[in-house]
């Protein structure tokens, strides 16, 4: 014992030695808000010793006791270096980090997934088609990030709008008023990742996208035609799916809900390799709902799944391919009786038990970024997008039968019926470089490229029309036969399970051949130069000359009728203060005409042909970023021309096909929006515009100085969620919001029961209510949404009389999620 004793006296100091010779580094990864940062890598500059912050930021190391130089590495923010020292008398230390994102790491093409968890999203590439910062982007664009979008348990694309300033439902379809102009069917089409997918065009417009596999929504305010080509005036939705990230994060919700909703969503994403070279990330969602709307119940599912390849530090892959299947049924809108707005419930549908809408889409979205130099890269991205429909339906004809004397006027409303399958292929090829050059004090970011896009449907697509039916009556052993119109009463609706047999169907129309006959392609050429001129100012000058044609044989000769035109940009930005910039832009646009409006307008009621709609933007305000820019701020003015307009009547030709009127337009307006954090634990997101149209000249005379349709006035929206920080409450949240909007004008004139001539109606102004409540404890989250709190009866929009787009009434969706 006395011997074991004396050794370790010996040793001693030998094991102080040892014990006093490692130290420990701890600390955080913040972003510029505050947060903790997921992911980033501490690495020691040998590389020895390195390690990844954890969900809330933190890090640690241990290692020998002398001088280190720690830096800090992930694509997504910039670098930062820290050097310290560990002596005997200091072996223990705190280094915090305070990292600011950075654009030039994201590339041109976004292929890694964002790593901040706020509402607010620092950079956009729908502005200048190259990852710039929101405040350097001389025109607005708004942002819902996946983060809103999940608090607000929003799972389509029409449950995002109410959070954008001047930005407003037009229909319950994929179709939007943005500044004044609608956005949707023909006057409007939704990106994916920059490019042209075939959501909110052709017959896809009826379906609104699911969010399950979006980063954000982006809308770039005013025509985007110098870098999209066929853009609507009024502004461009971009929808940006999730990326992979760099470390391992995955997440299972499962939700219930009024309307007897369930749901169930799954986000996973991580490395596939050790050298963390190969990234995925996979989404999915499934939804099954009653929907608020009688015989239109309704299940969606989708499957995204993603890999992204850093082939090299100069060369980076991207590809997804998301599949989503929705079965249900295709909801015309409610129908108005005897001119009461609220003569049916908001329930009541045409709808048949027999009916069904059943739609599957398919998208392949690859990205390629390769870096040359540090100055020179080349990009190119490709999107194939199909969507697929069977359809059968019994719908509005957009007439009343008054000929009963013992019925009410207009409660008895004529249908049609169709059954239609039909295909829809939209293909993208865009690729430009990027060089990053001075010349002398000025710095250059030129961005040169070409788009093509191509647009068709399958040639083996049909279509049903009918609007009577043959009624078999026996009398007396005597069997006979008489043809009615197809109807629906609506003081005494049937549902029923119809027999389509029974229908007396129509020569197919040819609006319908017009359709499948035709392949509309159109080939872009552009440049942009964003210039930093001085540290304050910068400059933004870009130009694109659009070649758009079609391809049928017309039987004369012709196969093609071209429309071209050649549409500038610019815009600068001057830094009031560091935190704060000055912004004017100007920018035109263009949206080329289907080409049998101009080849055959007398199918759609006019004598000459239309003619092609352009238009132009002037806008200036400020842009600012507060509280260390964690809240984004923007003030806008601006004013919108459009030419050339089209309108769709309401009316239909003997044919069955629209007939449309032109227009031209002005809109001018304000808008305010402040989205991000006030605090780390209380994010807002806050909107207000006014906005005033007018109809400055018209084929129809009494709409001349009327507002634009389902252009309100005034709109705002408010969320507001704040997070209890008290030992207490630790893990409780709240949240308020809503949105209002002011009345709107019908689409098309109405005929007033009394007799007279027809006249314009409006759409009642609206205001909902919305609260949500929130616990976090470890990995488990729980939240529930009650959405339209006071159950208000409202209009979300639509068209006339026939098509009204009724507001959900009081609802509500409970959620659990779990994060591993």
């Amino acid at each position: 014992m006395q011997r074991i004793l004396f050794c370790l006296l010996l040793l001693w100091p030998l094991l102080g030695v040892a014990q006093s010779s490692t130290g420990h580094i701890d600390g955080h990864v913040n972003g510029p808000n505050g947060h903790g940062l997921e992911g980033i890598s501490v690495v020691e500059t040998t590389g020895h010793f390195s390690a990844f912050t954890g969900a809330d930021g933190h890090f640690s190391l241990t290692l020998p006791l002398g001088e280190y130089t720690l830096i800090t590495r992930n694509l997504s923010y910039q670098e930062q270096r820290r050097t310290v020292v560990l002596t005997t008398e200091t072996p223990t230390l705190t280094v915090d980090f305070t990292l600011q994102p950075t654009t030039t790491a994201l590339q041109e093409v976004e292929v890694l997934g964002r790593t901040e968890k706020t509402y607010k999203s620092d950079y956009s590439f729908v502005g200048t088609r190259t990852a710039t910062e929101l405040i350097d982007v001389p025109q607005s664009i708004s942002t819902v990030t996946k983060e809103l979008m999940d608090d607000r348990q929003a799972l389509r694309l029409t449950e995002t709008v109410k959070n954008v300033a001047g930005v407003s439902q037009y229909s319950h379809y994929d179709d939007f008023t943005i500044r004044g102009f609608r956005n949707g069917y023909e006057s409007g089409f939704r990106l994916l990742n920059g490019l042209r997918s075939g959501f909110s065009f052709g017959n896809a417009f009826t379906q609104a996208p699911l969010t399950v596999n979006l980063e954000r929504v982006e809308v770039l305010k005013g025509p985007g035609a110098a870098m999209f080509g066929d853009i609507n005036p009024g502004g461009t939705i971009n929808m940006v799916t999730k990326k992979p990230l760099q470390t391992d994060r995955k997440a299972l919700t499962f939700s219930t809900g009024s309307f007897n909703t369930t749901r169930a969503t799954a986000d996973f994403t991580g490395p596939l390799t050790e050298q963390k070279n190969v990234l995925y990330r996979f989404n999915a969602g499934y939804e099954k709902s009653n929907t608020f709307r009688d015989v239109n119940d309704t299940r969606s599912l989708m499957l995204a799944p993603t890999v992204t390849f850093l082939v090299s530090d100069k060369t980076t892959l991207n590809a997804e391919l998301v599949y989503t299947a929705i079965d249900g049924y295709l909801d015309r809108g409610l129908p108005i009786k005897s001119n009461n707005l609220y003569g049916v419930p908001r329930s009541f549908t045409l709808s048949q038990p027999s009916d069904y809408f059943r739609t599957k889409t398919y998208y392949l979205n690859a990205s390629l970024n390769h870096r040359f130099t540090d100055w020179l890269s080349f990009n190119a991205s490709y999107l194939d997008f199909t969507f697929n429909e069977k359809l059968s339906e019994h719908r509005t004809l957009n007439s009343y039968d008054n000929s009963d004397p013992s019925k009410p006027a207009n409660s008895v409303m004529n249908l049609r019926y169709f059954d239609r399958r039909a295909e829809e292929y939209t293909k993208n090829l865009s690729t430009y470089f990027v060089l990053s050059r001075n010349t002398g004090s000025v710095s250059h970011k030129v961005v040169v490229g070409a788009d093509y896009i191509r647009f068709n449907t399958d040639k083996e697509s049909a279509m049903f029309e009918a609007r009577q039916r043959v009624v078999t009556s026996v009398s007396n052993g005597v069997v006979s036969q008489r043809v009615v119109p197809l109807q629906l009463d609506l003081n005494n609706p049937s549902y029923e399970i119809r027999d389509p047999s029974t229908y007396v169907r129509r020569a197919t129309p040819a609006f319908f051949t017009d359709y499948i006959n035709a392949v509309y392609h159109t080939t872009g050429l552009y440049v942009q130069d964003q210039l930093e001129v001085t540290p304050r100012l910068g400059l933004l000058l870009g130009a694109r000359y659009e070649l758009f044609a079609d391809e049928r044989d017309y039987g004369d000769g012709s196969t093609n009728i071209p429309q071209t035109k050649f549409l500038p940009r610019a815009g600068l930005t001057f830094a009031l203060r560091d935190n704060l910039n000055y912004f004017a832009s100007y920018s035109a646009g263009f949206r080329p005409l289907r080409p049998e409006l101009i080849r055959f307008p007398q199918r759609y009621g006019r004598s000459e042909p239309f003619s092609p709609e352009t238009s132009y933007q002037l806008e200036t305000g400020l842009k600012g970023e507060f509280f260390q820019k964690a809240l984004f701020a923007t003030v806008a003015a601006y004013q919108i021309e459009r030419r050339n307009q089209l309108v769709a009547t309401g009316a239909l030709t003997a044919e069955g096909a629209a007939i449309y009127r032109q227009n031209q337009a002005r809109s001018r307006g304000v808008e305010v929006e402040l989205t991000g954090n006030i605090l780390p634990n209380f994010s807002l997101n806050t909107s207000y515009a006014f906005n005033h149209t007018e109809v400055t000249k018209a084929d129809l005379a009494t709409e001349q100085g009327q507002p634009l349709a389902n252009a309100p006035r005034n709109s705002g929206g408010l969320w507001a969620k704040y997070t209890f920080l008290s030992p207490t409450l630790r893990g409780l949240g709240v949240a308020v919001g809503g949105n209002f909007v002011t009345r709107r004008r019908f689409e098309n004139q109405v005929k007033p029961l009394d007799g007279g001539p027809d006249e314009w109606a409006y759409w009642p102004g609206y205001a909902v209510a919305d609260v949500a409540l929130f616990y976090t404890v470890n990995r488990f989250n729980f939240h529930v949404n009650l959405n339209n709190v006071l159950n208000k009866n409202y209009f979300v929009g639509g068209y006339d009389y026939f098509r009204a787009s009724p507001g959900a009434p009081r609802n509500f969706m409970a959620t659990m999620g779990y994060t591993f």
